[in-house]
């Protein structure tokens, strides 16, 4: 482990789970999927949809719509990776269901097992990354504002690679990721 990092923040949709297939296949719409325009976050846009259109369909599915996502298969190999360089945490955003955060929380103990017995606990669930922030402190997300509003608030962020983000060019993510916790190991 680094001795210049204290903590980092692994965010969960867009980063370990799918969310975005999910959410698109939901709606009839896995089309968008493979002519994702670079850089393009705003799902309800893409699929013609009103955001409230868009999250009443989801908000249906209650607590299991987020607890069947599927997870990207880079998940253990980037938490291996990240456990590397300083101890992890899932950060998570809910939707505005009450049924979201339970799903997410189902999901993680799916995706971590048991530890000696003990369900994994190691996550935060709320919408204020940025308060976690500090100079030897990691967040990695694939949501540009998110990223951004850590390190104004003095963190260090890493935008996850993905087609609706900044990094859309990006072809090895994990290797991205590791070049940049090198980066910020050693600063």
């Amino acid at each position: 482990m680094s001795q210049s990092l204290e903590h980092i923040f692994l965010d969960m949709d867009g980063v370990i789970a799918d969310f975005v297939t999910m959410a698109v296949k939901l709606h009839g719409r896995a089309d968008v999927l493979e002519n994702w325009p670079n850089g393009e976050r705003d799902i309800p846009n893409l699929l013609n949809s009103s955001r409230g259109e868009y999250w009443k369909l989801i908000d249906a599915q209650g607590a299991d719509f987020w607890c069947s996502i599927s997870p990207f298969p880079w998940l253990n190999d980037l938490v291996s990776m990240v456990r590397e360089f300083a101890p992890m945490t899932v950060l998570t955003k809910p939707s505005l269901s009450p049924a979201c955060a339970e799903g997410k929380i189902r999901w993680l103990y799916k995706q971590f097992p048991p530890v000696k017995g003990r369900r994994f606990s190691d996550f935060l669930i709320g919408s204020r990354k940025d308060l976690l922030a500090n100079p030897r402190r990691v967040l990695v997300d694939d949501d540009d504002d998110n990223a951004e509003k850590f390190r104004k608030a003095g963190g260090c962020a890493i935008v996850f690679p993905q087609p609706w983000n900044s990094n859309f060019a990006v072809e090895n993510r994990l290797d991205y990721v590791r070049e940049q916790l090198n980066q910020f190991a050693w600063q």
